[in-house]
């Protein structure tokens, strides 16, 4: 009888711990199902172009919204629009090359000035690069969100969408730029105030609204107006140095 009742024992044990494991292995099962067909994560942001960005711009001098030397012989002032999809491309075929070529050697200075092509003259893409400029990386900021629009578009433009981008900029302080946003992007503060010299400044330049270029030299000034092709601006930029 001890043997038997020994025997039923271990029958029941062994029922016992497979039981578990099924339960086990279901639990398992589930957990991976769930994982599997969870949804992406929307907020979630991707920054592409960070590499890119650092070999167009790094080693390249850069004060506040401008970008090259002082002393360069020839300066452009860029009107453009962050949040305009159509100035992207524009933006991308011009800029990359005009530094290789002109800023890095030292004959040209491009000075960013932001203005709106749309009714909204303080669009919240300016907020950022002008934080960023306060550490003097307003260029790879600007450059990094026209890369980024696509994924602008996919998540929002909120301060966390700006704080990502800037957070791709390795030199970048990002709680100083949290912070210099913070108390600059008021009412009455630097970032509000440098925008509205912006927007006058344009308006009575008659800048429409497609990118433009005021290329300055010792040989005269030339405004290139509606996206102008880099081809326009190297040739006014040759002509006036």
């Amino acid at each position: 009888m001890e043997a038997v009742a020994a025997q039923q024992g271990r029958r029941r044990g062994r029922w016992f711990v497979l039981a578990l494991l099924t339960l086990s292995l279901s639990g398992l099962i589930a957990g991976i199902v769930e994982l599997s067909t969870q949804k992406p994560d929307r907020s979630l942001v991707h920054i592409a172009g960070i590499e890119d960005a650092q070999e167009i711009f790094g080693g390249v001098r850069q004060d506040g919204d401008r970008l090259g030397s002082p002393d360069a012989p020839v300066s452009i002032e860029w009107f453009d629009d962050l949040q305009c999809s159509n100035c992207r491309a524009q933006f991308l075929s011009t800029i990359p090359t005009l530094v290789e070529s002109y800023v890095r050697p030292g004959d040209l200075q491009i000075e960013y000035r932001h203005y709106s092509f749309s009714a909204a003259t303080e669009e919240l893409g300016f907020f950022g690069a002008e934080a960023a400029a306060d550490q003097d990386y307003s260029w790879p900021y600007v450059y990094l969100f026209f890369r980024n629009q696509d994924e602008a578009e996919r998540v929002g433009i909120d301060e966390d969408f700006l704080t990502s981008v800037a957070g791709a900029i390795p030199e970048l302080d990002v709680p100083e730029f949290r912070d210099y946003l913070d108390s600059e992007g008021g009412a009455g503060g630097r970032i509000r105030e440098r925008l509205a010299g912006y927007e006058k400044l344009g308006s009575e330049l008659g800048i429409r609204a497609q990118p433009a270029a005021i290329v300055s030299g010792p040989n005269g000034t030339r405004t290139l107006q509606d996206s102008p092709a880099l081809s326009q601006i190297t040739a006014a930029i040759d002509a006036l140095r």
